[in-house]
């Protein structure tokens, strides 16, 4: 299904947030400008200490051969269960990368870059096969010079036995930089594994 199909941007005009798909559903790093950095001015701190951390991994015999998440994700999002958006409506599609350390990043591929097109997560794994993520990306408006505010994306996620496709569920809660919600957005999200062996995939 492409997006053009779907009339959604109307939907959410009231919102104010105009993008070229569902606006900031899927929001990330936009363009701002960082503040500076003067390395001589940090403090300075004792050596690291390493924790052990509950996340990622089991101790049991099972868990250990079982796929793991750690990898390249091409992921299509599809709403479901939003009002004012038909079920069905793939909203966004993209690339994720979960790394072993707990870290995640998902790049959008349906939203201008200057809106905001980058996520930063965390995630941990809440059972055989399944994980949960949250993370968070910045939206800005159409021009790319204003920012809208925070975009919350969290993720419920089960891998399948060969570990090459995932399904599970997204919630999406857009604020202003006030705290207010601006729009909600739910939905399913489908993966399919990244290979050496992966050739040519349309970006929706």
């Amino acid at each position: 299904m492409r997006l053009a199909d779907v009339k959604v941007v109307p939907v959410l005009s009231m919102l104010a947030l105009a993008t070229i798909v569902v606006p900031y559903a899927h929001a990330g790093c936009g363009l701002y400008q960082p503040a500076s950095f003067n390395a001589g001015s940090q403090g300075h701190f004792g050596s690291p200490r390493l924790l052990r951390t509950a996340f990622n991994s089991d101790d049991d015999e099972s868990a250990k051969h079982e796929p793991s998440m750690v990898g390249t994700w091409k992921e299509h999002w599809i709403s479901e269960g939003t009002a004012g958006i038909p079920d069905g409506t793939q909203v966004d599609a993209g690339y994720a990368q979960w790394h072993s350390d707990g870290t995640e990043i998902n790049i959008s591929g349906m939203r201008a870059p200057m809106t905001g097109d980058v996520c930063l997560g965390e995630w941990i794994k809440t059972g055989p096969r399944t994980y949960r993520m949250n993370h968070f990306g910045m939206s800005y408006d159409a021009t790319g010079q204003s920012i809208v505010g925070p975009a919350r994306i969290q993720q419920w996620i089960t891998l399948n036995a060969k570990g090459d496709s995932t399904t599970g569920r997204f919630i999406i809660d857009q604020w202003d930089e006030a705290g207010n919600v601006l729009a909600h957005l739910e939905g399913k999200i489908v993966g399919t594994r990244v290979t050496m062996e992966t050739g040519f995939q349309s970006i929706e």
